[in-house]
């Protein structure tokens, strides 16, 4: 075969085969065919785009969601802008679902219609992040009946940068328990104190071990499990005081004495002197981080001549404490 006869059938198929799949010799304007030609008004895929945004204001783009387009279990992600594209696929009605670590999922219910292209703006709700969590027992000794009083304090931070959430709760299942913790504006803590009835508890040493949740609940009712922490030790025994006690009357900056506290734990002591009014007494001084190899503290200000009464703390590394009996003495 010479090359002008070789020229000739090559020629030939080249355009069979642009007949098959539906290229115009004759121009661009001249009506579409193919199937696969994205032009061809009856092209036979279609597809979804959009962007992923923050819940709050002012909206930032959110990369890294992955995107499922549920008929066809197809997997894309955002890119750094929150966009995304899911092409050639066929307009089947379906679930789009948005899915990323920290943040709400959120599914979009797709209707095609006479649609061959869709755009979808998405916001994710940011799921809150508990910061911080304290949990500590009291037990305060007293000269009047019952003769010591428990408690338990929780303290709870959260980041919440949708600005969300209407109620945070702790909560024990075993004992019953879920509570609100109001919350401290001043501080930014959601916290509460509460008593062994408000515990369902006969005794405080029963929720040793016991682990408690922090639940948030949204403006739109959802609930979250944020964290929680366990309760690790009650501290029962008060120290002794030794001197000042028992109305004694001394010059303005005694010595106070205490019995050293034996325990197999680390511990600090913390001392508070209030005025001796049953009424209203007022905290009039107090020394924290009191080292546990003292049994005894030098003011460093003197107090004025009245009535007072002094106590002092043993409170462990967790923040569990115990308060002494008190002990008054007078100032001339």
């Amino acid at each position: 075969m010479n090359n002008s006869r070789r020229v000739y059938f090559y020629k030939l198929f080249i355009h069979a085969i642009m007949i098959f799949f539906g290229i115009n010799l004759a121009g661009c304007d001249a009506p579409r065919i193919n199937p696969y030609d994205p032009e061809n008004p009856n092209y036979a895929f279609a597809t979804l785009e959009g962007s992923v945004q923050t819940f709050s204001l002012p909206y930032q783009s959110i990369p890294g969601v992955t995107v499922l387009w549920a008929p066809a279990n197809m997997i894309v992600n955002t890119d750094n802008n929150g966009a995304f594209k899911i092409f050639n696929i066929l307009p089947l009605n379906g679930k789009l679902i948005f899915q990323k670590n920290g943040y709400l999922a959120d599914t979009i219910n797709v209707t095609w219609g006479n649609s061959k292209m869709l755009n979808f703006q998405v916001n994710l709700n940011l799921i809150p992040q508990l910061d911080s969590i304290s949990l500590y027992t009291v037990v305060i000794n007293e000269y009047t009946p019952p003769g010591q009083y428990s408690e338990l304090v929780i303290n709870s931070r959260i980041l919440d940068s949708d600005n969300d959430i209407d109620t945070v709760f702790v909560e024990n299942t075993k004992l019953n328990l879920k509570t609100a913790l109001p919350y401290n504006a001043s501080n930014k803590i959601y916290e509460a104190v509460l008593s062994t009835q408000q515990l369902n508890v006969s005794n405080i040493e029963e929720i040793i071990g016991l682990s408690f949740n922090i639940l948030t609940e949204d403006i739109f009712g959802r609930e979250f499990n944020v964290g929680s922490s366990e309760a690790t030790r009650v501290i029962t025994n008060g120290v002794s005081i030794q001197f000042p006690a028992n109305d004694t009357t001394i010059s303005s900056s005694p010595d106070f004495t205490w019995q050293r506290y034996n325990t197999g734990y680390s511990f600090n002591y913390e001392i508070d002197i209030y005025t001796n009014d049953l009424a209203n007494p007022q905290l009039v001084y107090s020394a924290q981080n009191i080292s546990s190899d003292s049994i005894s503290y030098q003011l460093s200000t003197p107090l004025s001549g009245r009535d007072y009464f002094w106590v002092i703390w043993v409170i462990d590394q967790f923040q569990n404490r115990s308060r002494s009996l008190p002990a008054t003495f007078i100032v001339q």
